[in-house]
């Protein structure tokens, strides 16, 4: 009887795992939630669009914010560890980091800038992964750049009610406690890292497929190889 499969590590997906054969017996593979966006295949006029090519540009410094998160992340933070107060809000900054910079790029601007969307990089995302991006955007809204009451997790606040020396009666509120630390797994992150590794290598991808649309409008300068 054949053993069950085992899990992948940090839950990732089957289809995550690729290969690609250069030869009989040559290639080479790794972890990608979804492969580079072939540009070749997209509409000739938004690779002319100037709007989404700033956009782009921009996006590349909240990708690269993203990651330095990440790697803080790792860095510091055992999720099998107790860690005091500080720590844990020093670890949801990182969090909040992560998530604010990722989705930024996928928010309404102002400027004229569109907001970014996988469908503009030609990307269709596997159900696993519309999933994770979907809860990073709910994450950012209802959480982190907003504090929605629903879903703020905090104990509920405490009347003491007492008399003074005087016999005169009063009271004091203890503030509610709240959950502090990161909201995120140590799986989910793995999977927030190579999710954020790929956009931005699609949006480089797309960078470069644009560009030449708009030398013109960018500094230029000649590089002599021989």
């Amino acid at each position: 009887m054949d053993e069950p499969a085992k899990p992948h590590p940090y839950g990732f997906p089957d289809d995550w795992f690729y290969y690609v054969e250069t030869g009989p017996q040559s290639g080479y593979g790794g972890i990608r939630c979804f492969p580079p966006p072939d540009t070749s295949k997209l509409p000739a006029e938004r690779l002319k669009d100037y709007s989404l090519f700033q956009r782009l540009l921009l996006s590349l410094r909240d990708f690269a914010h993203a990651r330095s998160a990440i790697t803080f992340v790792r860095d510091d933070v055992d999720f099998e560890a107790t860690y005091d107060l500080a720590e844990l809000r020093r670890f949801q900054c990182y969090e909040t980091t992560l998530i604010v910079s990722y989705c930024r790029p996928f928010s309404e601007s102002r400027g004229g800038i569109p907001r970014l969307s996988y469908k503009t990089l030609g990307i269709n995302l596997s159900p696993f992964v519309r999933a994770l991006h979907d809860s990073l955007i709910a994450k950012r809204n209802k959480i982190f750049a907003h504090s929605d009451a629903e879903h703020v997790e905090y104990s509920t606040p405490v009347v003491m009610q007492s008399n003074d020396q005087q016999g005169h009666p009063f009271s004091i509120l203890y503030p509610p406690r709240f959950r502090e630390g990161t909201l995120l797994t140590e799986a989910e992150f793995e999977q927030v890292s190579v999710l954020v590794n790929d956009v931005s290598n699609a949006v480089m991808h797309m960078l470069q497929a644009m560009h030449g649309n708009f030398v013109d409008r960018l500094p230029s300068h000649t590089l002599n190889l021989g």
